[in-house]
């Protein structure tokens, strides 16, 4: 990896941050005008212009840069921030993430002159306060050199520049800006304070800087292409004029004494916890360095225990056991470690939703509160980025159907501003995320109508469902109660894509409404897939792995309880009617010879269903290091993926969804 390209990772890594802060602190601004949010956007726009300026990424640069002016505007209170200008800088960051991700690409970029017109444009029709600029009085060699360059036709700019407070090395900097100025401009007649003259100054006293500068261009265009420097704050640039005395007559100049401008001592920021980023691929690599240390111990394990059967009384048993115990608890340990290094708190993924929220609430005419808790809750890097787009579907979903109209809402006597509460939570090693509204609720009976009317179920089978039932018909394939297709939802593949997605990722997703209240959709997922606990079971010899995420319960039923319904065999268990499937028989196994008096079953479950699976022997659970299969096996739906065991064999891990579609239709015999 060269230099450039670690550049333009540390680039984009800040850049992203930094995107994320503005679209924050602009919907905040949109509810509350405060001066902190005012300052945050403009620094982070001010940000955004240095970096993308140093890596020459000069659509950007131009951009952040009439964005920070407009920000610079609002901060001196000569503008007013309105619905307008929220858009405006809406449509800026949009533009901006546009660019970020054609950087990242390498190109095409975007057109920007359209939105830098508009831009400047909104100043212009905005910001209708005159320049001033104060300047010492210019001694004789100085009124000579600007008489000079006035009488060949030159425009003499008086021009202030103001670095920003954070700027490190200001003596440096303004080196570099009056080079630039001398190269690009013109001639330098008088600079206060004076020109450095090395590029090691870091005098304090150049924060505020004042010169007379002699120009072809305009004074607004000399105003633009110095703000394009890096940590240039503020420009002022007036025309300026002499007299045929020799005294100053300046056109929105003013000369008079100075006063010097207090001095606002830079914050020192506390020292916070000390970071370090580290690639993702390292952690990756990290983490399987560690499956294959709890594979050998989990070896080890085996093989104390296995020694200790055959010498119960050597002292090297002893030994071998202290070692193997002391060598789990460190594996422990170091898988904790590592697994807390891979989370992330569940901010980073929900930050991305009220900027939705906002924009689909505005199309579809309706006044939405997103409400964020839990948000500190830590998932697994892989999980956020896997659990996203379900998220986003669920959200659209309770945006375009649950929450009504305001008129609607008026009618029920609900306050006409709907809401959506996004909530996670850890429970039982499992992360819980929930996404509620107050909206109308899903009622049954359309429910059924529209999937009969589909064609997904018929009259006779609707007549069957129970309300849960009828309610989870929404993840069918193909299943949409919308009468058009819109931007927003109505094309029938939202929700199925949920399922799949969840299901997936071992995961568990459940319903819960009530007309009128609203609906609240419960997801419940492992904290990573690198590393799971799994149920191992026995079949032909065989040992295969159930995650524990979807073991509902294991019990032994005597053969005789097994009932056969409709040429399917079932269990009855607390009232429930439960379908019956033999694992040996989905797994393509021969018939078991002998026949015991009871049969090990386990209960598996997926949405709202669940299905028993019939199974020669369990054998207790353990962590277990998910491996996939090679693409050369192909797609396997009943095999999530493989596991190495402490004895060195490979098991395999099912998948529960698979099962459970199903529906219990193979025999016990």
């Amino acid at each position: 990896m060269n230099d450039m390209s670690v550049y333009r990772e540390a680039f984009m890594e800040e850049l992203a941050d930094q995107l994320e802060r503005i679209e924050q602190d602009l919907l905040a601004l949109e509810q509350q005008v405060t001066d902190p949010l005012v300052q945050s956007i403009f620094r982070a726009a001010h940000t955004i212009k240095g970096s993308s300026a140093a890596m020459e990424f000069g659509e950007m640069k131009l951009l952040t840069h009439e964005m920070e002016h407009l920000l610079d505007l609002v901060r001196g209170h000569r503008l007013e921030v309105d619905s307008a200008l929220i858009e405006l800088l809406f449509q800026a960051l949009d533009l901006l993430k546009r660019l970020r991700d054609q950087y990242a690409k390498g190109g095409p970029y975007a057109d920007i002159n359209g939105m830098l017109a508009a831009l400047r444009c909104f100043v212009q029709e905005k910001d209708e306060s005159p320049a001033r600029v104060v300047l010492p009085e210019l001694s004789r060699e100085q009124l000579e050199r600007a008489a000079e360059l006035s009488k060949s036709g030159a425009r003499l700019l008086a021009v202030q520049i103001r670095l920003a407070e954070d700027c490190q090395m200001k003596g440096a900097r303004f080196y570099l800006i009056a080079d630039k100025i001398v190269s690009a401009i013109g001639p330098i007649v008088m600079s206060e304070p004076p020109l450095p003259t090395e590029a090691r100054c870091e005098e304090a006293e150049y924060g505020t800087i004042r010169l007379l500068v002699g120009s072809r261009l305009e004074a607004s265009r000399v105003k633009r292409e110095i703000g394009l420097e890096t940590d240039v704050h503020e420009v002022q640039a007036v025309e300026y004029k002499l007299t045929d005395s020799w005294v100053d007559s300046p056109i929105d100049v003013a000369h008079e004494p100075s006063k010097e401008l207090p001095v606002v001592p830079e914050e020192r920021h506390k020292q916070g916890a000390q970071t370090i980023r580290v690639s993702v691929e390292r952690l990756e690599q990290l983490m399987n360095l560690v499956g294959e240390l709890l594979i050998d111990q989990t070896s080890l394990a085996e093989l104390k225990r296995t020694v200790s059967q055959r010498f119960p009384n050597e002292e090297f048993t002893e030994r071998l056991s202290d070692v193997s115990d002391h060598m789990a608890r460190i594996v422990g340990e170091l898988q904790e470690s590592v697994m807390k290094a891979r989370m992330l708190p569940i901010e980073h993924m929900f930050n991305r939703f009220p900027r939705m929220v906002r924009d689909v609430s505005r199309k579809l005419g309706k006044e939405i509160e997103l409400v964020l808790d839990g948000t500190e809750t830590e998932l697994d890097r892989t999980l956020i980025e896997e659990i996203g787009d379900p998220l986003i579907h669920l959200i659209r979903n309770a945006l375009d159907h649950g929450i009504e109209p305001p008129e609607v809402r008026r009618s029920k006597g609900k306050p006409e501003r709907g809401r959506v509460r996004l909530n996670s939570y850890h429970e039982d090693n499992q992360v819980v995320i929930t996404v509620e509204d107050d909206g109308g609720g899903i009622r049954p009976d359309i429910i059924k109508q529209s999937a009969v009317r589909k064609g997904l179920i018929t009259e006779e089978q609707a007549g069957r469902l129970t309300e849960q039932e009828a309610v989870h018909l929404i993840f069918q394939p193909g299943f949409s109660t919308a009468s058009a297709v819109s931007e927003i939802s109505g094309r029938g593949v939202g929700m199925d894509i949920v399922r799949n997605q969840i299901e997936r990722l071992n995961g568990l997703i459940s319903i819960r409404t009530a007309a009128d209240e609203g609906t609240c959709f419960t997801i419940r997922l492992p904290l990573t897939l690198a590393i799971i606990t799994g149920l191992m079971v026995k079949v032909c010899e065989r040992e295969y792995v159930i995650p524990m995420n979807n073991v509902s319960e294991i019990v032994r039923i005597p053969r005789e309880q097994i009932q056969t319904v409709q040429g399917d065999n079932v269990i009855l268990i607390r009232d429930q009617v439960i379908p019956l499937a033999s694992l040996r028989e989905t797994l393509g196994y021969p018939t078991a010879e002998s026949l015991g008096k009871y049969v090990p079953v386990v209960i598996i479950g997926s949405l709202d269903k669940k299905v028993a699976l019939a199974v020669d022997e369990t054998l207790g659970n353990q962590e277990i290091v998910i491996k996939t299969l090679p693409p050369l096996l192909g797609k396997l739906d009943h095999v999530a993926g493989a596991t190495i065991l402490g004895n060195g064999r490979v098991a395999l891990i099912l998948e529960a969804a698979y099962f459970v579609k199903l529906k219990g239709k193979k025999r016990v015999v």
